[in-house]
């Protein structure tokens, strides 16, 4: 089976923004997609090779880096990004039962982001004590809308409601009508240079108290004028004050430069991982 023809999993099931995106990515092949039930089965079917591809959610606009896939990426041994696909987000409340009445919904039900980019409108539109429940996927929140009270609601794309034949209550209600998510495309090997790329990379230091260690590490890409397009920090997790910075700059790893400066880059760096060098 060769690269184009290789299965794509996802975060299913049917009908979530991340089969959205898999859809645009593989010109709408129903039939090579592989639905999971979580982020990290995606990402472990392709560390274990059961598929060749995968496509998660690294980022969205709102709410930031989704930590579950940065964490996988920065810990896995062979997976690399091999493209990104941006979405844009438009966030529906659906209900399973036909109805004009919002103060009838009592509690939301959806994945935590999806929760998190439509705050501002539940506080204004929704009753005061509404209840949010999390669940693991936008599509298996309207899934379960059918087994649930009508007073229930989900939050999921348009897509969601028409697959489980479920009522649109209102459309676009995230919060930033500009919201877009920014998926990854990942495999077990590394691209080629394309000729206009972008790297991400992850990395932390030796010693996590010295000053000037992050003007060091920016000022390898600075003197070799290489463009950062993205630099965030992400706590370690083993205690207060120590982070990883996850950074992605114009190049490939592959090119004169890059390679000089993250050679550079290792010599302050106890962590110093290339996520993948993809196009733009």
């Amino acid at each position: 089976m060769n690269k184009e023809e290789s299965k794509l999993s996802y975060l299913g099931p049917k009908g979530t923004y991340s089969e959205e995106a898999a859809l645009i990515y593989t010109n709408y092949k129903e039939n090579i997609l592989s639905p999971k039930k979580n982020i990290f089965d995606v990402l472990d079917s392709v560390e274990t090779s059961d598929e060749n591809k995968g496509i998660v959610p690294i980022e969205n606009s709102r709410v930031g880096t989704i930590l579950e896939t940065i964490d996988y990426l920065i810990n896995s041994k062979n997976i690399f990004i091999n493209k990104e696909i941006l979405l844009p987000i438009e966030a529906c409340l659906i209900t399973k039962e036909k109805t004009t009445d919002l103060s009838e919904i009592r509690e939301i039900i959806s994945k935590p982001e999806a929760i998190n980019q439509c705050n501002l409108w539940i506080k204004k539109n929704l009753t005061k004590n509404i209840k949010l429940t999390e669940y693991p996927s936008t599509a298996e929140a309207v899934s379960d809308l059918r087994n649930l009270d009508s007073s229930v609601a989900a939050i999921a794309n348009s897509r969601s409601a028409e697959i489980n034949n479920c009522n649109i209550l209102v459309k676009g209600i995230q919060d930033y009508k500009n919201n877009i998510t920014r998926f990854a495309i990942v495999s077990n090997y590394r691209n080629d240079r394309s000729g206009n790329d972008k790297t991400s990379i992850a990395f932390d230091f030796k010693v996590s108290d010295e000053a000037g260690l992050l003007f060091k590490a920016l000022e390898c890409f600075a003197k070799r004028n290489i463009n950062l397009a993205k630099i965030e920090s992400r706590p370690k997790g083993n205690e207060i004050g120590n982070y990883i910075f996850i950074i992605d700059f114009d190049g490939h790893i592959e090119d004169k430069l890059i390679a000089e400066a993250l050679d550079e880059l290792s010599r302050i760096t106890s962590l110093l991982k290339v996520l993948g060098s993809y196009p733009k």
